[in-house]
């Protein structure tokens, strides 16, 4: 059996705001980890996924989003 939890959707603007206050993702435009450089994909396990708009690779935390820059 199973036990992997389906991924689940939140606001995504409730998602970046969460990013951004943890410093997971930046509010200035000029960082390569700006918020408007990522998706919002889902949420699995508390974590929310980010995929990069440019290398297409996904992050949930400050380590994978810079992974993914």
């Amino acid at each position: 059996m199973n036990n992997k939890q389906k991924p689940n959707f939140i606001n995504p603007e409730e998602a970046f705001q969460k990013a951004i206050e943890k410093g997971i993702l930046s509010s200035n435009e000029n960082d390569k980890d700006y918020a408007g450089n990522f998706m919002y994909m889902y949420s699995e396990n508390g974590k929310d996924y980010f995929k990069n708009i440019i290398t297409k690779k996904y992050g949930f935390d400050r380590n994978t989003i810079l992974e993914s820059i």
